[in-house]
């Protein structure tokens, strides 16, 4: 039920439209967030032209279509718990966004500083600390956590989550940072050795991974195994990326497409390079190593933000570059040339005076799976459940080592995996659905697979 009259109703709605007072978006009531829908992160009001003095943040979600369904503000002033979270705006590479692993919230990071604090990036990390922000598929913003021993005078530009009570934070340096949810200041320096400069960071297939274009690394590395939480986690380039030079890499999304390849094995990179090399590289893993296929071509839009969707053959990549947000399908499959070569138009132009920064699939509400038995429920819990991208098996001794089976309701194997530490399966590729989930052929439940 909406609670507001008539006519406040129509001058929020006007005010969204001309992109002109960020009171009036503000005033607005937030609703859950509609599954299947993306979210990309805007920066500003539309009130000036962006500079690089901190600048209010919004969640913008859409539909599949491009219909605008609400904007989210995030913080511009401390009131505790919640600390402000704004970014630059004009740093490109920063404000990028993830959906933690099990689908149920999005992460962001930012600054805690006023808006009009100029030069942001450059700012004292001891005053004006780095800020992980999670939001919750009902649309609850928490800002609470804090870095006060990173990215000092310089830029703070994703992080990741398994389950929203952890996060792995990267930017322009520092390496990959470990902390937990309500951090006050001080976090675990995961990563040795170069790059050092990190742009990206996600979970797929159970591990963590994060995304460079710096001496070390162009394209895309592997933190260690799993989800790890102590020092001294070695960075390790996929075999097959450059790593002296190459492509300006940003955002990645890696799906299984192959039966015969265990894992992960085709990987899509954003690269915003323009107006020649740039646009969206696919790469497939061939005997062990990471080959190009090819290039959805992108002259004029810079991509840095990427996510996508599979639904059977078909994957749905959702990309976004200060002007617009894309989408783009490939059903070309394994080790194949995207079947799109060319950036169709945007489905979404950012209003005037802000820009598009990241962007991810909408969160889900989920809950623990029902258990099979009571027996079985005291030895594993798998969640989220329904799921659509991972679901997370835990058990009552480490995940790690163990076989996990999924059968269809026939009894028909669809896949086997080896669980990581994290207990994360990757669903990627099966068609949405219920199976049964069976770990060391004697525990099982069922699983449902959505959009």
């Amino acid at each position: 039920m909406n609670y507001f009259p008539t006519w406040i109703r129509s001058i929020s709605l006007l005010g969204v439209a001309f992109g002109l007072a960020s009171t009036v978006v503000q005033a607005q009531t937030v609703r859950p967030f509609t599954a299947g829908n993306y979210v990309v992160v805007r920066i500003g009001d539309g009130s000036a032209a962006l500079t690089s003095a901190a600048t209010a943040l919004y969640l913008a979600e859409y539909s599949p279509t491009g219909t605008l369904v609400q904007q989210v503000p995030l913080p511009v002033a401390s009131a505790s718990p919640n600390l402000a979270l704004t970014a630059s705006g004009s740093a490109t590479s920063d404000a990028n966004l993830t959906r933690s692993a099990d689908g149920r919230y999005l992460i962001l990071t930012g600054y805690n500083a006023p808006v009009g604090l100029s030069s942001v990036t450059n700012s004292a990390v001891a005053t004006t600390n780095r800020v992980v922000g999670r939001i919750a598929a009902d649309g609850t913003v928490n800002t609470t956590t804090r870095i006060s021993d990173a990215f000092d005078a310089n830029n703070i530009r994703a992080a990741a989550s398994a389950d929203g009570s952890t996060f792995y934070a990267v930017g322009a340096n520092g390496g990959v940072r470990y902390l937990p949810l309500g951090n006050t200041g001080p976090t675990t320096a995961l990563s040795t050795g170069n790059p050092t400069n990190l742009r990206s960071i996600n979970f797929f297939g159970g591990n963590l991974y994060v995304g460079a274009a710096a001496s070390g690394g162009y394209g895309v590395l592997q933190v260690g195994t799993g989800a790890p939480t102590s020092a001294g986690q070695a960075l390790t380039l996929l075999p097959g990326f450059p790593k002296d030079s190459g492509p300006s890499s940003f955002n990645f999304f890696c799906t299984d497409q192959s039966s015969t390849v265990p894992g992960i094995d085709v990987v899509y990179v954003a690269d915003d390079r323009t107006p020649t090399n740039g646009g969206i590289q696919k790469w497939s893993l061939v005997g062990g190593t990471w080959t190009l296929n090819g290039t959805i071509a992108s002259a004029t839009a810079a991509l840095r933000g990427l996510t996508g969707k599979v639904t059977g053959s078909v994957v749905t990549l959702v990309a976004s570059g200060a002007g617009g947000l894309y989408t783009i399908n490939d059903n070309a499959g394994f080790n194949a040339a995207p079947t799109t070569t060319t950036l169709p138009a945007a489905l979404v132009t950012a209003p005037a005076n802000t820009a598009f920064r990241g962007v991810a699939l909408s969160p889900v509400a989920t809950a623990l799976a029902t258990r099979t038995t009571t027996s079985q429920g005291a030895e594993m819990t798998t969640f989220p459940n329904p799921a659509q991208e991972h679901v997370i098996v835990r058990l009552a001794t480490t995940s790690a080592g163990h076989t996990a089976e999924i059968r269809d309701l026939l009894g028909r194997l669809q896949r086997t995996r080896v669980l990581p530490a994290s207990g994360q399966l990757d669903l990627t590729g099966l068609p949405t659905g219920t199976y049964l989930l069976t770990v060391d052929g004697r525990l099982t439940q069922r699983i449902s697979k959505t959009e």
